[in-house]
């Protein structure tokens, strides 16, 4: 499993000039030009982030796909999926980080942390009319007034204004049935799911992918075989086999573009024992050539 940054780590990295004090299970912050602006590096962390940006543009890199964001948009992360975002154009607003604690709490309406809003697969992303704008800014605003305050339970009030967002992202979800009672297979590719996700980001050769094919996985889930690619081609209509190779093809294309690894090296981490065997998969699913891919992406830059 990838190393995930904690939240301590992230105040250390991108917010210790604006945020000098020790960091919080919740901490909420305004978003400015010059402010807060560095790329966030492709990773996982450990605690959960909501931004909402009224203005500017980024590129967002999220379990392996890449968005380019206009705002407004409202932009939700969970422990689950690793993340990156670039500016491209300085963005506004605001962004709020709070711990896996902090959003559970005893006999809450929703379980947040289980809902449709933060499943692998779902975008983060929601782009915004003026009107849920200028409400999720209202409500950033009132968070920001509340955070420094003396109040005694000012983080049960937060906790309130994070449920409120979080309401009023799922009311922009389409409506999709919920089972009370998933079925076994229904928990079982999502367990498929998140025991691949976990994995990524791939960040050293010397530590390659401990589950890279269908065998490996149905053992770590005590399963058969072929009874994981059976419910998972009945639940997500694809097989294991598609799955690998859709998010392997995805890892292999982000570490040619962003790490100066040899071709040998980027085939290792990702589980293949001999390089011309990955070049073979690349070309098959990619389309080119693993040293194509890279030449293109190169001159593409430099073109830009």
């Amino acid at each position: 499993m990838s190393p995930r940054e904690s939240l301590s780590q992230f105040h250390q990295h991108y917010l210790q000039e604006h945020l000098p004090q020790v960091p919080q299970p919740f901490n909420v912050y305004p978003i400015a030009t010059g402010v807060s602006q560095p790329s966030l590096p492709y990773g996982r962390r450990d605690f959960y982030q909501i931004s909402l940006y009224t203005g500017g543009t980024t590129q967002l890199q999220y379990a392996g796909h890449s968005l380019r964001i206009e705002s407004p948009a409202l932009l939700l992360y969970n422990p689950l999926a690793p993340y990156a975002c670039t500016p491209i154009e300085p963005l506004h607003g605001y962004c709020c980080l709070f711990t896996t604690e902090f959003l559970s709490t005893p006999g809450q309406g929703v379980p947040w942390a289980d809902s449709p809003l933060f499943q692998l697969g779902t975008s983060p992303v929601f782009l915004l009319t003026d009107e849920q704008c200028a409400f999720l800014t209202q409500l950033f605003q009132q968070m920001l007034a509340e955070v420094n305050s003396s109040y005694r339970y000012k983080f049960d009030l937060l906790r309130t204004h994070v449920h409120l967002l979080l309401h009023e992202a799922l009311r922009m979800q389409p409506d999709v049935p919920q089972l009370a009672d998933p079925s076994a297979a229904s928990r079982l590719a999502t367990q498929f799911l998140q025991a691949l996700e976990t994995q990524f980001p791939v960040t050293s050769p010397a530590r390659p992918l401990p589950l890279h094919t269908a065998e490996a996985f149905a053992q770590h889930l005590g399963v058969h075989v072929n009874y994981l690619s059976r419910v998972l081609r009945d639940v997500t209509g694809r097989p294991t086999s598609a799955h690998l190779a859709a998010r392997i093809t995805q890892e292999a294309k982000r570490l040619l573009q962003h790490a100066d690894w040899p071709i040998a090296d980027v085939a290792e981490a990702l589980g293949f024992a001999d390089p011309t065997y990955f070049n073979h998969f690349f070309r098959k699913h990619a389309g080119t050539s693993p040293n194509a891919f890279r030449r293109a992406e190169a001159s593409g830059r430099l073109v830009r």
